[in-house]
């Protein structure tokens, strides 16, 4: 072999060796480029999820912690919340709460994206995760998880007999979780399928866990799809717990109005109105945050519905504020707010704000509420279930 071949196969091997290099070297800097993309200095918002300890499952009527007058102090080592029957109530008693529609068809308020805008939308996975537990918490619901073996379209939205909301959420092609449609040219890879474990009726069974998860298997079968479950035991101790934790922060409280003559129903709706209250398809005048959500309302004491011909004709002997402590973000405030609402009302029909047993409400008495409200908003916030939040009006619905 001469020199010149020898020379050719060296500077040949050399260019090789080069390449190899810079493609090592290359790779080394994509690979770093992306570890810096997905990096993130926050916990991750799955596994962050605060843990919801907590109200035993039995399905019976709950009695709700009383709120009592400051003129009966409780002895030191006594509880500040003592269950009584209404009539034992020395203050504020605890409103019958309305008959509740079905919660399998309420629907949560989430963010839905549009189909035009999925183009537009660049997610990451830390995003996607973020919108799935915006949608289901797998704090407050059993989450079934559905994965196709080919993407989907939905040709109908299945439904499910059971007793508690359901959500379902769907990632599409595309990779984009969104609130779960039947909608031509739309196709999922995956479809989560939630029950709410926990509202004002308990906490599910396990009879009605065994139910739902046979349903969604089925639904999994016809649709040629995997589904897997969390584990049964644990979701349900859990929602024991935390049924037994709404139970002690469930308190609805209810200030009577009494007039010494009844209240002309046009004249009242003048009144209320003028104060920022509007009448609601319910029965009673609510007033509402800026969100919708209502931060108290007025009811007849007789329970008697308002509507437009009954406020035309009809006189009121007694009027009740109701708040509902849990529902109302902002709460101690709003409370003030409902309690001087409640004074005008006093001084604009010549009445007095009594409890249950026709008892004039002292000064002290309201100042001990507020300081046990104080109290329940603060057990609200150690568990992460802000007042008013979304959480809460699903646990208190």
């Amino acid at each position: 072999m001469s020199e010149l071949q020898i020379g050719v196969l060296i500077l040949g091997g050399g260019v090789i060796a080069l390449v190899v290099g810079f493609n090592v070297f290359q790779e080394w800097r994509f690979r770093k480029r992306t570890q810096q993309a997905f990096a993130r200095a926050h916990d991750d918002v799955l596994l962050g999820v605060p843990k919801n300890n907590v109200r035993d499952g039995v399905r019976a009527d709950r009695m709700e912690p009383v709120l009592v007058d400051a003129e009966l102090e409780p002895e030191d080592d006594e509880p500040m919340f003592e269950p009584q029957l209404p009539e034992q109530t020395p203050f504020v008693r605890e409103q019958a709460l309305p008959p509740r529609q079905e919660p399998a068809a309420q629907q949560l308020d989430v963010p839905v994206i549009d189909e035009e805008d999925e183009a537009e939308l660049a997610m990451d996975s830390a995003d996607h995760q973020a919108l799935v537990v915006a949608m289901l918490d797998p704090s407050l619901d059993f989450i079934a998880e559905v994965v196709f073996h080919e993407p989907h379209e939905l040709a109908a939205m299945p439904r499910f007999n059971v007793g508690k909301r359901t959500q379902l959420i769907g990632r599409t092609e595309r990779g984009l979780w969104k609130v779960a449609e039947a909608l031509p040219g739309t196709r999922y890879k995956q479809i989560n399928i939630s029950m709410q474990m926990v509202d004002r009726s308990g906490a599910v069974t396990e009879q009605e866990l065994a139910a739902f998860c046979q349903q969604v298997s089925r639904f999994a079968e016809d649709h040629d799809a995997a589904v897997s479950f969390p584990q049964r035991q644990q979701k349900l101790v859990a929602a024991r717990e935390l049924d037994r934790f709404c139970a002690d922060v469930d308190v609805l409280i209810g200030i009577n109005i009494v007039p010494k003559s009844s209240i002309e129903g046009a004249r009242l709706r003048s009144f209320v109105e003028a104060a920022g209250l509007q009448l609601e398809p319910d029965g009673a005048f609510h007033y509402l945050a800026d969100s919708g959500n209502t931060l108290y309302s007025l009811v007849a004491a007789d329970q008697m519905p308002f509507t437009f011909h009954t406020l035309l004709d009809k006189s009121f002997p007694a009027l009740t504020l109701l708040f509902d402590v849990p529902r109302v973000a902002g709460g101690v405030d709003v409370f003030d707010r409902a309690v001087y609402f409640a004074r005008q009302l006093a001084q604009e029909f010549d009445a007095q704000l009594v409890d249950d047993n026709r008892r004039v409400l002292s000064e002290n008495g309201l100042t001990r509420i507020r300081d046990q409200l104080l109290h329940i908003y603060g057990s609200m916030d150690d568990r992460g279930i802000a007042p008013g939040s979304v959480a809460a009006l699903r646990l208190f619905a």
